[in-house]
């Protein structure tokens, strides 16, 4: 695989920046010790809040997010798309370099880690901050071959380096072995733990050949509940052997591929640890993570503003993280109090402060906070931050990679009335399309793939959520069409609005004597609800190249090799 070196003067990478020796760990002061171990989220120009906490030390690393497509929804349209991403990606590496400027100016001058949750499906922070959208775990799996994950992991890693970054919080190594799981889904790679830990190890060896850090996550696996932990607090009750089996299991390649860290869940797990979720869980991060898998990187909690833990306050946080074995503390205050977060790493200095010297029977300790920081510090000297090593890359590979994974992924899952390939006689094509607007330009390309093949199109975007007006208007596209193209997005569960309007509508195709497909934009676990449609292709998110290949599909020129990587039963 060709490797591409952009200039210096472009390379955003932190040991151009520094560098300066590495510190050991007992070098700094407690408060800076307690800073390399805080990693909180910033959004992309919202940045200047944190100025003083990076110029004090009081931060050792940042998660990059945006408010657009979460606290922000912007009017995205296939027209306005690509310059909204252009716009999104600026911002993202002015708030990348200030950040890196603030670090070099501080005492230690300690680089930062940049880190992403970068996935694809239901995951779309990294789109709107300009990132390449990456197909989905579950897309990649689709394929069958460990290959097509290697490079698409190689690729994401090129992606992450070419903005100044170092660190994705992946792969998601959780075994989606409950269909109706709102929060995992197609993150997953399966619900096979041998097949999902082999893939998330071959995820991780890309990631790291290529100078970023990977986090296998969300240990010990999400996968099995039914519960959202950004909302509140989910429980996974299997017992302990069925436990390890299913869902446990599947870190263990990760970890004998050298990972360089892994980060918990806000789940309880009543036959490990009947009291404390894993992220606040002595048994599950030293007795099970650190003791019985022998795992040595580093330790990080999922977002401490998530509902299932925030409710506790930041003080008593920050204590229960470090006793239960955390390294790197993912301190956040909610997304819509932007203040607040920005006085988070102080607080957590000042609280830690206060309980090493109280001397309190359930007081940190210093050896505590040392041994934390001295894994960030060592992860940081993994990664090069130091010495200039990994400087960014000009050409990621992406695009190529991700065409590859969408030809070998997306899946025929069932074509009983033998619609593929169309025929000739299908002259007029109606494409009715139900997803958020940041995904508009990517859907546009269903439609301009059978244009070209000389079909006639109309393609109607609509809403996740759609209206009477919108059946009205996916009605008149309907008109003089021979096929029905319904693109259907379910989430975290079955918006109903968007059921019975898919449901009206194929029973308006029939009634007409109109050919319907179903293209599962999303989430496959949506199929079952529509045993009506003799013809569904699963796509498992609407990337450019995973729509292009559903048309190619349905045209004809190219085979469907997709397989399901979970059940529907």
């Amino acid at each position: 695989m060709k490797h591409f070196l952009v200039p210096a003067v472009f390379c955003l990478c932190a040991g151009f920046l520094y560098g300066a020796p590495a510190p050991k760990a007992e070098e700094l002061s407690l408060r800076e010790q307690v800073g390399q171990t805080i990693v909180p989220r910033v959004f992309i120009g919202k940045h200047r809040g944190f100025k003083k906490a990076v110029k004090r030390g009081e931060v050792g690393g940042f998660i990059l997010k945006t408010t657009d497509g979460l606290l922000v929804k912007p009017q995205l349209t296939p027209e306005n798309q690509k310059q909204y991403f252009e716009k999104q990606r600026k911002l993202l590496l002015k708030t990348i370099s200030d950040l890196t400027k603030w670090a070099k100016e501080s005492r230690r001058k300690i680089p930062l880690i940049f880190a992403f949750d970068y996935e694809g499906g239901t995951v779309t922070s990294p789109m709107y901050m300009g990132l390449k959208q990456m197909p989905s775990n579950m897309l990649l799996a689709a394929s069958g071959q460990d290959g097509i994950i290697s490079d698409m992991y190689a690729a994401q890693a090129r992606e992450i380096k070419s903005v100044g970054g170092n660190v994705s919080f992946g792969p998601v190594t959780d075994v989606n072995s409950n269909p109706l799981n709102p929060i995992i889904q197609t993150r997953s790679f399966g619900d096979d733990s041998s097949v999902v830990g082999r893939r998330a190890a071959a995820a991780v060896r890309a990631l790291q050949a290529n100078g970023v850090g990977a986090f296998n996550k969300h240990f010990p696996g999400h996968g099995d509940t039914s519960v959202d932990s950004h909302r509140e607090m989910p429980v996974t009750a299997l017992p302990e052997d069925e436990l390890w089996q299913k869902h446990v299991s599947a870190f263990v390649p990760s970890v004998d591929a050298g990972v360089y860290g892994i980060m918990n869940s806000h789940v309880v797990y009543p036959a490990l640890d009947e009291e404390n979720p894993a992220s606040f869980s002595p048994k599950i991060l030293h007795n099970l993570l650190r003791g019985k898998m022998g795992f040595s990187g580093v330790i990080a909690t999922d977002g401490l503003d998530m509902g299932a833990v925030s409710g506790v306050g930041v003080e008593n946080i920050v204590r229960r993280a470090y006793k239960a074995g955390n390294d790197m503390l993912l301190l956040s205050a909610p997304a819509d109090n932007l203040k607040a977060a920005s006085v988070y790493p102080k607080r957590a200095a000042d609280f830690v402060e206060k309980s090493v010297a109280s001397g309190a029977p359930d007081a940190l300790t210093e050896e505590e906070i040392r041994t934390a920081a001295a894994k960030v510090l060592a992860l940081k000297q993994k990664l090069g931050l130091f010495d200039g090593a990994g400087a960014s890359v000009a050409e990621t590979g992406f695009d190529a990679a991700s065409r590859r994974a969408a030809e070998a992924g997306v899946t025929l899952v069932r074509d009983q009335q033998k619609l593929v390939p169309l025929s000739g006689d299908i002259k007029e094509v109606c494409a009715v399309m139900f997803a958020d607007n940041v995904f508009s330009g990517q859907l546009m390309t269903f439609g301009d793939y059978l244009t070209a093949r000389g079909k006639t199109v109309r393609t109607v975007l609509l809403p996740v959520s759609p209206t009477a007006e919108d059946l009205k208007t996916a009605g008149e596209c309907m008109r003089g069409a021979q096929l029905v193209a319904l693109g259907t997005s379910r989430a975290a569960r079955t918006d109903e609005a968007q059921f019975t309007t898919v449901t009206e509508l194929l029973r308006a195709a029939e009634a007409s004597g109109k050919q319907t497909v179903l293209l599962s934009l999303l989430n496959p676990y949506e199929i079952p609800l529509y045993p009506q449609v003799s013809t569904v292709v699963a796509l498992y998110g609407p990337t450019e190249h995973s729509v292009r290949a559903s048309a190619k599909i349905l045209m004809g020129d190219i085979p469907a090799k997709g397989k399901l990587p979970v059940s529907l039963e």
